[in-house]
C-alpha cells in the first residue's frame, strides 16, 4: 500500500505549473494559485488525494491575520496532513 507521503511525493515529481501569466507595469511572468490547482488536480485524482483549502480571520492584540490552511487527504484511508500560514 502507498502511503499518503508516497502519493504526495508523487505528485510533487509530476507538477508542472509553469508562468503563464504576464505582469505587464512590473515586467515578469508569474503563476496564479488557480494555475496550480488547475495542472495539480488531475494529479490529486490519480492518487486519490483532496486537497481542501480554507482561510479565517484570525485576531491578534490589535492586528488581523489571514489564516490560510491547506488540508490534503488520502480518500482510500482517510489519511490526512494538513500546514496553516498567517498573514497581514
Amino acid at each position: 500500500m502507498t502511503t499518503l507521503y508516497e502519493k504526495l511525493g508523487g505528485v510533487q515529481a509530476a507538477l508542472k505549473a509553469p508562468k503563464g501569466q504576464r505582469n505587464t507595469f512590473a515586467n515578469y511572468n508569474y503563476r496564479s494559485a488557480e494555475d496550480i490547482l488547475e495542472a495539480v488536480k488531475p494529479l490529486l485524482a490519480q492518487q486519490h488525494l483532496v486537497l481542501v483549502l480554507s482561510d479565517s480571520i484570525e485576531q491578534e492584540g490589535e492586528r488581523c491575520y489571514v489564516k490560510a490552511t491547506a488540508r490534503l487527504i488520502d480518500t482510500e484511508t482517510g489519511e490526512f496532513v494538513e500546514n496553516s500560514a498567517l498573514a497581514r
